[in-house]
């Protein structure tokens, strides 16, 4: 993996700094709106979340007896001055007015073109996400279900939860375990009960500008009118047509007797008239009207598990995000039942204790770090993956004590600087699964600072393999998702968990980040390594986006490395003499499609991963219309 040049000297990094701070839900100081960029309309109103709030009630203050005594684990003071990052970047786009970044180049242009007309980011996150619905069938849905990290412009954060729930017949774990066995966890028996439609509802009417049906309508136009077929889009439909052309309403949509290929047409008309009904109706049409009897009476006759009562029972939900520091940043990622924002909160924290930015970058000794703090944290993850509506009642002091200095500085076996830890040797006793790495995320800003971080999914490629007939919805098959013992265990109307992780940064109240990977299980890896490339190591957006990366996640004990960017000979011959099994694939890790703002002028630089092949697309000062 290439450097840049300017990336300083290392300072010994073994020296243990320790402590964590934890702070509340919302951004104390909000940044400044610029006055020179045509302002989209604000949020309709800011909301309380309806749900407990799981950052930890002691993380801004301890009581008067605790803060006067002397901290036993003190954390490294945050930098003076204050860490300066590093706009631009040769391959990033630029935008003074807004940015989008996506997997999908037609989803890109479409969100860009929300914020010319004077839409805030969330209007334009809910056309990106209807839009990739048309376009990248691999993830992009109306019939799986995700999270949206929000900051708005004020200061003030919050998550939309649109995770899919089991369904009442079918949560058991011997029908989950069933389904995995027979039906090789696809088809009608592996569907949850989607989310997207009313999670984007949702944070439209809490926090867009636009009407639903504006939004969608650029949708409609591509289903109805075709788009041609992307070369990854293309890719990922090759990989799922053997058992994606078992369902004829599937195959009739993405082919015949073979699959599509780059560049092909492709039409979905039942998906437009559904769409339709969406921006006429809103989500009702979904959970209430004709969408919601087409499902009904598909899962009767194919002996699916979701329900008219389910669909009307569904409900998306806000949340606080889990907020943690780093090194003068200030990180909003998701809480449970996300079990990604709690590694990458762990994983950074534990990094900041051990200095590990005094090491040089892609050195055994920083990714030696990297991968004890990600082997600690991915065993500890599983004890908070849980829907925090079926969570234990102390959740947030559970949540504390994970993240919390004291945990951190004592847990045994401490990180060896010089030798690997047996995962075995944790003594950790939680349930690992493994999570399908096709999903997908966007990153959207505006010109008043308001920043959606959105990561959604079907959970494999292309769900369930299935198509409710006459509707154009491809369904998810997320049912899978729930573990065999455990906190994730399945119940009526539970979400499951996940490592889905957007997150966006802001540093002294200023927006800097919006970040997020798909990549299933290699997700709060890919999100921490995107941070540390920009924070530690000063690259910019591009550099630290495209830069090689690792994964390790407590098991299999094994270090994943990509093949084709892989750290430099020495380095992973000393990764080896010190214990670690490196496992050399060819397959990507992650796909961040991020955006960097500059605190000081406001300008977003945003970078769509090369992996999966997207766009980024910034808007000018001089291209905002008032659009009404």
């Amino acid at each position: 993996m290439s450097v840049p040049s300017r990336f300083r000297s290392a300072a010994p990094w073994f020296s243990l700094a320790l402590g964590v701070a934890l702070t509340g839900a919302c951004v104390a100081s909000p940044p400044s709106q610029r006055s020179d960029a045509p302002a989209p309309p604000p949020p309709k109103a800011s909301v309380e979340p309806v749900s407990p709030a799981l950052v930890p009630a002691t993380s801004v203050a301890a009581s008067a007896s605790a803060a006067s005594a002397p901290d036993p684990f003190p954390r490294p003071a945050p930098p003076q001055p204050p860490i300066a990052l590093h706009p631009g970047g040769k391959r990033a786009a630029r935008g003074e007015a807004g940015m989008v970044a996506s997997v999908e180049p037609n989803a890109t242009r479409i969100g860009a073109d929300v914020l010319r007309r004077g839409g805030n980011a969330v209007d334009a996150a809910v056309a990106v996400a209807y839009a990739l619905a048309v376009t990248h069938p691999s993830a992009g849905n109306i019939g799986g279900g995700g999270f949206m990290t929000i900051r708005l412009a004020n200061g003030d954060s919050f998550v939309v939860d649109f995770r899919e729930t089991a369904p009442a017949a079918g949560a058991t774990t011997e029908k989950v375990l069933a389904m995995l066995d027979r039906d090789g966890g696809i088809g009608l028996r592996s569907t949850g009960v989607p989310g997207t439609v009313a999670g984007l509802s949702l944070a439209l009417e809490k926090f867009g500008s636009r009407p639903l049906g504006e939004l969608v309508a650029p949708a409609i136009d591509l289903a109805r009118k075709g788009h041609r077929l992307g070369a990854r889009q293309a890719q990922t439909l090759a990989w799922s047509w053997p058992k994606l052309e078992r369902d004829p309403t599937a195959r009739a949509i993405w082919g015949g007797k073979k699959p599509h290929a780059k560049g092909d047409l492709v039409r979905q008309p039942d998906l437009a008239r559904t769409l339709e009904l969406i921006a006429k109706d809103g989500p009702k049409a979904f959970y209430e009207g004709a969408i919601a009897v087409a499902i009904d009476e598909a899962m009767k006759k194919g002996g699916g598990y979701v329900t008219l009562a389910d669909l009307a029972a569904y409900r998306a939900k806000i949340r606080k995000p889990l907020r943690f520091d780093y090194r003068g940043f200030t990180v909003d990622t998701l809480p449970p039942p996300s079990m990604g924002g709690v590694a990458f909160a762990q994983i950074m924290l534990s990094l900041e204790r051990a200095r590990a930015w005094e090491a040089k970058p892609d050195s055994a000794d920083a990714l030696h770090l990297f991968i004890e703090a990600s082997r600690r944290a991915y065993a500890e993850r599983r004890l908070v993956a849980v829907d925090p509506d079926f969570g234990p009642k102390d959740l947030d002091t559970i949540l504390s004590r994970l993240l919390g200095s004291e945990h951190l500085a004592t847990r045994k076996p401490p990180i060896d600087p010089a030798h690997a830890t047996a995962s075995a040797a944790l003594a950790i006793d939680a349930v690992e699964g493994r999570e399908s790495p096709d999903t997908t995320h966007f990153s959207v800003v505006d010109p008043a600072g308001n920043a959606v971080a959105c990561t959604y999914t079907l959970s494999a490629s292309h769900g369930a393999k299935v198509v409710i007939p006459k509707t154009g919805i491809l369904l998810g098959n997320a049912l899978g998702g729930f573990s065999r013992e455990g906190p994730n265990v399945v119940a009526p109307g539970k979400r499951m968990a996940t490592s889905m992780s957007p997150s966006v940064v802001t540093q002294n109240g200023k927006l800097v980040m919006v970040l997020g990977s798909p990549g299933g299980d290699t997700i709060p890896n890919t999100v921490a390594q995107v941070l540390r490339n920009l924070v530690d190591w000063g690259m910019t957006i591009d550099e630290a986006v495209a830069h090689g990366r690792l994964h390790h996640q407590f098991m299999p004990d094994k270090v994943r490395v990509e093949k084709l960017l892989a750290p430099p000979k020495e380095t992973l011959a000393e990764l080896s003499r010190r214990g670690h099994v490196i496992d050399r694939v060819a397959m990507p890790i992650g796909d961040a499609n991020d955006i960097l703002v500059d605190p000081a002028t406001g300008v977003a630089y945003g970078f769509a991963d090369p992996r999966e092949g997207g766009t980024a697309e910034g808007v000018q000062r001089s291209e905002i219309t008032s659009g009404r």
